[in-house]
């Protein structure tokens, strides 16, 4: 078994369940050959943290900062890779930002109505394109069901903490429609803890809409309509001393998501066809109290057409899929800060095309996947990937993947100027990297085990430069290779039909690209150790779930020192407890403690987090 659900409400999954991130259709679980990491509603609602990046930090090979409390600035690296190397998907729509150097915000993707989140580990961009070097994340919102479901919840705690979630589903074998929305706000902490010790707060709101219709037996359509509007208060730069300190900082991040899909089946569902559009528009509006310093603004518009057919006999079976796509991105930069000298008007065009092959054949599944993205503003790019898994009848199996990644310049890497400062570099080529990973499953009975072993080179890193003549920064893509190898093993246990268990540990070598006579350096914030533990126990009419993540020592820098030295972040162990209880007819009674056993860490050099905190609430659920 190579697809480990880890943080399952059972510790062993049918493998007939569809997954949507390890081949261009969605295919069962039994038939991925990747290093597939499946986190599903029950497990979410079962460990009951506000954001979703809290549930994923459990998962084998993620790695997660996040600067200061809860709503700052929060990076995911999957298997070392760069932040902005992990493609992200919320519900079918690509999430990334251009306008936050190819990020995703992780701060404004709250967990609630969450159904899935599917973790692809491993250079993926054959299958989805740029930002797929580490891995790509997705993640699936509640669908539409038979009949009408009225669902809700509300809490408060501790930093003066305030959220409510709730929404609505109606449907039938003909459609249906389900609605959602989440609110939280919080006073938090400060964040410096110097001047005058102001309180870093964050308020968010998500609304999104999710309906389907199905017209004719063998056909759907659908539309997904998500808004997103967070601010973020943070500890920014004196303007004086030019280090960090207590100030008014507050980003306003603000994002609309529109999708639309066209399917129907033919030769008794044999051969299938897709069209599919979306459409979406990014704000970041930066201030200091009520003084307007900049924005970045971004629209991405992708539309395409992708066909699949299923050939062969039930010993041999073959699944081809083909697909073209095309994106166009605008880019939009504002400020006042250096009196409008930052603007930026530029857009990119690519399309692409894509080849993805399944084999199934008895206990052996083989998968091959090719794509070519044609792109107007930097060099083309050619990404390969393949996969295949061996299951013995004794319970165990064999993997192996392997896969060559890339991650496309930025705007402001290839664009952006600020004066005095920092100067773009329009030549660059897309960052490439080659990877692989092999390992030995064992699932038998409620018991799984997963060893994996992964290795891969970045090439054509982009990395900053200084010219000592102009004192002006820049990027430019490296020499040299960064390379990242390690280990990922994880398990799942159901030893009692009360408890569940499940755990993950990663070893992570992670080293940037090595400079003539010296010795390669550690990548800042990627721990060598870490690793999970989570238990649940539930008795029906409550439960209880206990959370355990350790982060290892990390390197980082320190910028208010100059010249800028390479500082240590001490590990730490960050444990989640909460539990349900029901109170009778639809309601349950809902408590946590975060940071059970109050560490005191840093996830980026210089910015606290929150100690230990309690939060206590109703839900309820109606209809089925």
């Amino acid at each position: 078994m190579i697809a480990v659900f880890l943080l399952s409400a059972a510790a062993i999954v049918d493998d007939g369940t569809l997954v949507v991130s390890a081949a261009r259709e969605p295919v069962a679980y039994g038939d991925t050959g990747g290093a597939l990491t499946v986190i599903d509603g029950a497990a979410i609602e079962a460990v009951a943290v506000p954001q979703l990046v809290d549930i994923l930090r459990l998962s084998p090979g993620v790695s997660v900062a996040r600067s200061g409390p809860t709503g700052a600035q929060t990076q995911v690296r999957i298997r070392g890779a760069e932040a902005n190397h992990t493609l992200v998907f919320v519900d079918g729509i690509a999430a990334n930002d251009p306008a936050t150097s190819g990020e995703f915000r992780w701060e404004t993707l709250p967990s609630d109505g969450i159904a899935r989140a599917e973790i692809l580990r491993g250079p993926q961009s054959a299958l989805w394109g740029s930002e797929a070097i580490g891995g790509v994340v997705s993640v699936t919102t509640a669908e539409p069901a038979d009949g009408t479901r009225i669902f809700g919840s509300a809490e408060a705690g501790s930093f003066g903490t305030l959220h409510a979630a709730g929404g609505a589903s109606i449907g039938s074998d003909k459609g249906g429609v389900v609605v959602q929305s989440s609110w939280y706000d919080t006073k938090g902490i400060d964040s410096f803890g110097g001047g005058i010790k102001e309180r870093d707060g964050y308020e968010s709101l998500m609304l999104s809409a999710k309906a389907t219709v199905r017209p004719i037996e063998n056909g759907e359509l659908g539309i997904v309509v998500r808004h997103t509007n967070s601010l973020s208060e943070f500890d920014g730069y004196s303007d004086v001393t030019f280090l960090r300190d207590d100030t008014l900082d507050a980003t306003r991040i603000r994002a609309t998501a529109l999708r639309g899909f066209g399917r129907v089946e033919t030769l008794e569902g044999r051969w299938r066809h897709e069209i599919f559009g979306s459409f979406v528009t990014t704000d970041n509006i930066n201030r200091d109290g009520d003084t307007y310093l900049n924005r970045t603004d971004a629209e991405v518009f992708e539309t395409g057409y992708q066909t699949g057919i299923d050939f062969g006999s039930e010993a041999f079976r073959h699944r081809v899929t083909g697909a073209i796509e095309y994106r166009t991105q605008r880019f939009v930069a504002d400020d006042d800060t250096y009196f409008g000298g930052t603007n930026q008007r530029v857009s990119r065009d690519r399309t692409s095309f894509v080849l993805d092959y399944g084999l199934s054949a008895g206990g052996l599944v083989l998968g091959a996947s090719v794509r070519r993205d044609e792109n107007d503003a930097f060099k083309d790019a050619t990404t390969w990937r393949t996969s295949g898994r061996y299951t013995l009848e004794n319970g165990f199996t064999v993997h192996a993947s392997a896969g060559k990644g890339v991650t496309d310049p930025t705007f402001t890497e290839m664009f952006g100027f600020f004066p005095g400062s920092f100067v773009g570099n329009p030549n660059l080529t897309p960052e490439r990297s080659v990877g692989w990973d092999a390992g030995v499953g064992y699932r038998k009975g409620t018991f799984s085990a997963d060893v994996t072993w992964f290795q891969a080179d970045l090439e054509n890193e982009i990395v900053s430069t200084f010219d000592s003549a102009t004192f002006l920064s820049g990027v430019a893509n490296a020499t040299g290779k960064s390379k990242r190898r390690g280990i990922e093993a994880s398990f799942d246990a159901k030893p009692l039909t009360w408890l569940t268990l499940g755990g993950s540990y990663t070893w992570l070598d992670a080293k940037e690209a090595q400079v003539a006579g010296a010795a390669r350096l550690r990548e800042a914030r990627r721990p060598r150790h870490s690793g999970s533990l989570l238990a649940t126990a539930d008795f029906d009419v409550a439960s209880v779930t206990f959370t355990a993540n350790y982060v290892g020592n990390r390197k980082d820098t320190d910028f208010d020192s100059f010249p800028a030295r390479v500082v240590t972040l001490k590990d730490y162990v960050l444990a989640t407890l909460s539990g349900r209880v029901k109170l009778g007819g639809d309601f349950e009674l809902t408590g946590r403690i975060e940071n059970l056993f109050d560490a005191t860490y840093e996830d980026a050099y210089g910015y606290r987090t929150q100690g230990i905190s309690a939060f206590g609430g109703i839900r309820v659920k109606w209809g089925g």
